[in-house]
């Protein structure tokens, strides 16, 4: 057997190089003013730390850039590296453990590409319509925002948990899906959002009356919504913005059709669900759907006053949802591929295929320093 074949080695490859694409990209953010909001989070972080009454509504990256300084007597700066790529490789590791998890019967190395095209696969492109590739569509993977990086294992945990909860009918199960779920809210509390509106919707849908479901539901969400109202309720002290219903504001800022920026997103989940409509039996990719609807309101429905009004922080949840939506599409699309007609397994490689390339090449573009927002498959 060829040594790069062997359990062992690609996977320590695969975590290594991530840990190493991610830190170089956030040294260029924090030290070659690439385009991200991570020079803006380590300001709140000093004002947290240094500064007098500051208040970070959603501190779980800050507490652990500022504990990694601590830590390794490094830093604050050399930390949000450290850090930052450490969640982005812990992510990488999950999606890992998932593909593996569903394609059992699947090579070591094709689990390993098949979790390499999870972590860049990117939105459909058509450049006659739009050349930018995210702005106004979304992406499945986002380069720039380090909350996002923190929030996204700790969702996918939640939603594993729960799901494996109901089918285990394990109470350890719900504690753990309950903890990971409440401190997903200190990262970035897009995820809640969608999620608990999600759990209700797919408890109807699947008609569930578990008990222990029912107790965690209750818990989470009045947890949720308390921790949410307090956040809420304190950063009115430091923030001069207010929640307003403006529908579709935001996202024309970015989107000329709102509608085709939807498809090109959604092209290669939206074209399995067609071709394979039986792929809504399974739970993860039924409740992540249910996420991208909730997502998809929130973004079309909701904006920040004033300066905020343009950041379009209401399209976050949508974000996170699409992550999962990919995730889950992709390993259920190869787990059931060599049971589909040729006329519907091929053209969606090929889409599939086309995807990931997309989400490589926007990927190189960043590291090369273009903004994350601006990047044309032209250039």
């Amino acid at each position: 057997m060829n040594r790069m074949n062997k359990p062992g080695v690609l996977l320590p490859l695969l975590l290594l190089s991530v840990f190493a694409i991610v830190s170089f990209l956030v040294y260029q953010q924090i030290y070659s003013g690439y385009s991200s909001d991570t020079v803006g989070h380590l300001a709140y972080l000093y004002m947290y730390f240094y500064g007098d009454d500051f208040y970070i509504p959603h501190p779980l990256w800050h507490y652990g850039v500022w504990y990694t300084a601590q830590l390794f007597h490094i830093s604050v700066e050399n930390a949000a590296i450290v850090f930052s790529a450490s969640l982005v490789t812990f992510w990488a590791l999950l999606v890992y453990q998932v593909v593996c998890k569903t394609l059992k019967g699947f090579s070591y190395p094709s689990r390993i590409l098949i979790t390499v095209s999870v972590l860049v696969v990117g939105p459909l492109c058509i450049p006659s319509y739009k050349a930018n590739i995210m702005l106004g569509q979304g992406s499945p993977n986002l380069w720039h925002n380090v909350t996002l990086w923190i929030v996204k294992p700790l969702a996918l945990m939640a939603m594993i948990f729960v799901i494996a909860a109901l089918k285990k009918h394990k109470a350890s199960l719900y504690v753990l899906a309950f903890f990971v779920t409440i401190v997903s809210i200190f990262a970035k509390p897009s995820f809640v959002v969608v999620f608990l509106p999600s759990l209700f919707v797919f408890a109807w849908l699947k008609n569930i009356h578990d008990r222990g479901f029912k107790i965690f539901l209750a818990l989470v969400s009045f947890a949720s919504a308390s921790i949410l109202l307090y956040q809420k309720y304190h950063l009115g002290e430091f923030q001069d913005s207010q929640v307003v219903f403006d529908f579709l504001g935001v996202w024309s800022l970015y989107s000329n059709n709102i509608a085709i920026s939807l498809l090109l997103a959604l092209a290669f989940p939206l074209i399995l669900v067609a071709a394979v409509p039986k792929v809504l039996e399974d739970d993860y990719i039924l409740l992540s759907w249910l996420q991208v609807f909730f997502g998809i309101v929130l973004y079309a429905c909701f904006a920040q006053t004033g300066h905020y009004y343009s950041h379009g922080n209401f399209g976050w949840s949508y974000m996170i949802a699409l992550s999962f939506l990919y995730l889950f599409s992709i390993v259920q699309f190869f787990n059931r591929f060599s049971e589909l007609p040729k006329y519907r397994s091929y053209p969606l490689l090929v889409l599939f295929l086309l995807q990931t390339a997309i989400g490589i090449y926007y990927l190189e573009k960043i590291l090369e320093g273009q903004n994350p927002l601006f990047v044309s498959i032209y250039v």
